[in-house]
């Protein structure tokens, strides 16, 4: 059972409750702890604290779970969400129960649930090439001018589509409740290493996408118009000129994050976050043959 002595908390610099509660968590568990603090927009100035660390706190939205999740996965260390935002998906503890229920983590009593990330490789015409890390999404869309782009998408050697629209979004299944959701894409189990390809605001609105195995490769080229934007996780973006392509693969890398009800409570979360249904629902009785 583990147990986590060198701990950093990666906290939301713009949300003033954020910091204070970061501080009170470092405050409370002092003992026998080490502890370390950065906002989100200052924790790739912290390498020398996160190569000693065992374990990130992430205090905010998705988007502060995400950039903490992008310096974690490299090192293998797991990372605890607490919740600040509207929905958090991906977090483990509301902010107003964290002071008292962050104890129990740290003593080693969570589950390591591993969720899996996209590789994406960006294969530009002068011969150079960018592999970008995901766990929520990869965009390719219009960039700035109001106008539709055309993507080829290619998946496994095979010609899927050429979509013409606002672009494509390939999700893990971890960013299946993420912006796939808002386009009407399917919400897949979160430990799944299959991912998926959904258009975006397509003229082909008659096709909502694919899920693919894990071990597909899908090739976005830029066919015309303007320059596109490919975008990693919401902060990270990349300009693609017509031609170039990016290829998503899901190689095997992960994001662990601490756990404590069981997996499959998973579905129960989603539809009281979701707000589908209100309330405990019990399983019909079975039938008796």
């Amino acid at each position: 059972m583990a147990n986590y002595h060198n701990i950093g908390i990666v906290h939301n610099g713009e949300l003033a409750e954020a910091g204070e509660l970061a501080r009170k968590l470092a405050n409370t568990y002092a003992i026998d702890r080490n502890w370390w603090l950065a906002t989100q927009s200052d924790l790739y100035e912290r390498e020398a604290e996160l190569g000693e660390s065992d374990l990130i706190v992430t205090i905010g939205g998705d988007g502060t779970i995400l950039r903490g999740a992008h310096a974690a996965a490299s090192r293998d260390i797991p990372i605890l969400g607490i919740n600040m935002g509207r929905v958090g998906f991906m977090s483990d503890i509301e902010n107003k129960d964290a002071v008292h229920e962050v104890g129990w983590y740290l003593e080693g009593n969570a589950r390591i649930e591993h969720r899996f990330m996209l590789k994406a490789v960006i294969s530009r015409t002068d011969g150079g090439s960018e592999p970008i890390l995901a766990l929520n999404d990869v965009t390719l869309a219009r960039g700035a001018a109001l106008r539709v782009i055309e993507v080829s998408t290619v998946v496994d050697g095979v010609h899927l589509a050429t979509y013409r629209g606002d672009g494509v979004v390939v999700s893990t299944a971890t960013g299946s409740t993420g912006y796939s959701l808002a386009l009407g894409g399917p919400v897949m189990d979160p430990t799944s290493k299959d991912f998926l390809v959904k258009p975006i605001a397509s003229h082909m609105s008659q096709f909502g996408g694919a899920i693919l195995q894990s071990s597909s490769i899908v090739e976005l080229t830029v066919e015309a118009y303007d320059d596109a934007t490919l975008n990693a996780d919401g902060f990270i973006d990349h300009t693609l000129s017509a031609g170039e392509m990016v290829t998503i693969t899901q190689g095997g890398d992960f994001a662990a994050f601490l756990r404590r009800k069981p997996a499959a409570d998973f579905w129960g979360d989603l539809s009281t976050r979701l707000e589908l249904r209100k309330g405990s629902v019990k399983s019909p009785p079975r039938r008796r043959i």
